[in-house]
């Protein structure tokens, strides 16, 4: 075909029912709502998005969005941690040269910095945004009094050129919390501030924080429903067209894992991405390993992260990149409705303490959820409860940060496996084909917990496998076979009477009998691998009574 041709070649509008009706046929037999997943903010992601979802958005969305900018660009706010102030110093002006657009860092009282070290950083902060942390320290401020950015721990402090109300929208992340929860908790705080001072004050001294988790899409959403609540906000106090605040965001380490620490950098990647389409003024993504301690390189490749964003995506140059998206201008929409809903339901508590209590009650119940999720493995954090790594060796210090992260439960379990190994083997039956993909499946399981299974040969008899369990000092085994053979040889290794505890893999009808007849337990698909994990280290301490044991 030539060029002309292709250019003039045209195709029929397809429908949304003609998109249905092909995606029916491919379910074979499902429907069309087996499709649709339920997230933490209990909003049904649909599995199409099209322009008939944008009938119920207000036309006035992407231009709150757009207006709330006034750039298109970001500030790299990467924060710089030393042990004293001339460390913070060296890191301050290293960071400077490579990239870093802020001087990011907390104040520590016992940092005792010297007067010709703030002279040098005063000489920065006249050429630097600054976004300091002076929570334990507020009187070093007052050498500082013309320092341009955003101030957290002085929120009595008056400065010219920054702002010092801080709405922390991180607390409740890290304590769990979902979108809804955060956003809820910036419009209390904000409520709070507006109270306190007024609202004019409020908008031209606050700036808001998000910690930004690496679910995609919602965490860009997040970021524009706030600018769309704030303007909702700003109305309720008489303003109709109140002005934009800065947005600070941080890569969250809810899902950082000190287990394959590699995958860090894909979580803090995708987060940090989130992070710009969402609309962030500044941005701070924390290195891979900063759970065991960063280092130049790690800081380095955090920093790059960023860089490569500007320079490789062009990002940097539109605003809004991720308006006129069907599925994340719905979502944005839905989080905006669902969020000021709550917020209303909150303020008919009587003081600020009763809302803040509430909000950290919810977080608790979508922190469990999210831990039932990964325990069950619905949802994969990878390296730590799918596809471990069975060379992954725990150290015995882990920096202590502000989050609960998700994958604590695992690397206790892991750690606890460490100090407590359970000579573990895998017991296959029957053709390698038809048990393989059973015996993979537990093979993984068990290393997710620290246990590495060997495998014994396959089909052994009873006598031959228990002489092969004293010659390896197996301390617990799970059968593996298809379900024909399962049914059929469990029985029989259970009259034998090993001398070990003996699971089974799968689900059986047959299980409460086997039970009754000494068997230990069981391995499938859909198991808290928590649970399980703290049921077998019971038996690697020798504190379980079973009567194989």
């Amino acid at each position: 075909m030539t060029i002309d041709k292709m250019k003039q070649t045209s195709f029929n509008r397809a429908t949304l029912d003609q998109w249905e009706q092909v995606a029916l046929k491919s379910l074979k037999g499902k429907t069309l709502e087996s499709l649709s997943t339920r997230t933490l903010e209990d909003i049904i992601l649909k599995p199409l998005y099209s322009l008939e979802d944008m009938e119920n958005i207000p036309e006035s969305q992407t231009a709150i969005v757009r207006d709330a900018k006034k750039s298109s660009g970001w500030l790299i706010a990467q924060v710089v941690e030393g042990s004293s102030s001339k460390e913070i110093l060296e890191e301050i002006k290293e960071s400077l040269t490579k990239g870093n657009d802020v001087v990011h860092f907390k104040i520590e009282k016992e940092h005792n910095w010297q007067t010709d070290e703030k002279d040098e950083l005063a000489e920065l902060l006249k050429k630097h945004t600054a976004i300091l942390d002076v929570t334990n320290d507020p009187a070093f401020l007052t050498y500082f009094s013309d320092l341009k950015g955003l101030v957290k721990g002085v929120e009595d402090v008056e400065l010219l050129n920054a702002r010092t109300y801080f709405i922390n929208g991180s607390t409740i992340h890290q304590e769990g919390g979902d979108a809804i929860s955060e956003l809820a908790s910036v419009l209390v705080q904000a409520d709070k501030f507006a109270k306190n001072s007024g609202i004019e004050k409020l908008v031209s001294n606050a700036f808001v924080q998000f910690s930004i988790e690496n679910n995609f899409f919602m965490e860009i959403a997040k970021i524009r429903a706030f600018r769309i609540l704030w303007q909702a906000f700003g109305q309720a106090y008489g303003k109709s067209n109140i002005a934009a605040i800065p947005v600070h965001t941080e890569t969250s380490l809810r899902s950082y894992s000190v287990l394959d620490a590699n995958v860090n950098i894909l979580r803090s990647g995708n987060s940090a991405l989130a992070a710009v389409l969402g609309g962030a003024d500044s941005l701070t993504t924390y290195p891979h390993d900063y759970l065991t301690g960063a280092t130049p390189t790690s800081n380095r490749i955090a920093r790059n992260m960023q860089l490569v964003l500007k320079e490789e995506t062009h990002t940097q140059r539109i605003v809004d990149a991720a308006g006129g998206s069907y599925y994340v201008d719905t979502l944005t929409n839905e989080l905006v409705e669902k969020t000021w809903a709550y917020f209303l339901t909150l303020m008919k508590e009587a003081t600020v303490e009763n809302r803040e209590a509430i909000l950290l009650e919810r977080a608790e119940v979508k922190w469990n959820e999210q831990l039932a999720q990964l325990s069950t493995r619905k949802k994969s954090l990878i390296g730590t409860n799918t596809y471990a790594n069975p060379d992954d060796i725990l150290g015995v210090s882990i920096k202590q940060t502000d989050y609960k992260r998700l994958a604590e439960p695992f690397e206790r379990l892991r750690k606890s496996f460490q100090d407590n190994p359970l000579n573990t083997a895998i017991i296959p039956f029957g053709i390698l084909k038809e048990y393989k993909a059973r015996m993979d499946f537990v093979n993984g399981y068990l290393i997710a917990l620290g246990i590495s299974p060997i495998v014994a040969p396959e089909n052994l008899k009873p006598f031959d496998l228990q002489k092969w369990i004293n010659e390896k000092n197996i301390n617990y085994v799970v059968f593996v076979g298809n379900d024909e053979q399962t049914a059929g040889l469990v029985p029989a290794i259970l009259n034998e009477n090993l001398s070990v505890p003996m699971d089974v893999a799968g689900k059986f009808e047959e299980y409460e009998d086997w039970l009754d007849a000494g068997l230990y337990g069981s391995i499938y698909a859909g198991q808290s691998l928590l649970k399980k994990g703290q049921q077998l280290l019971a038996l690697a301490k020798k504190e379980d009574s079973n009567d194989n044991a």
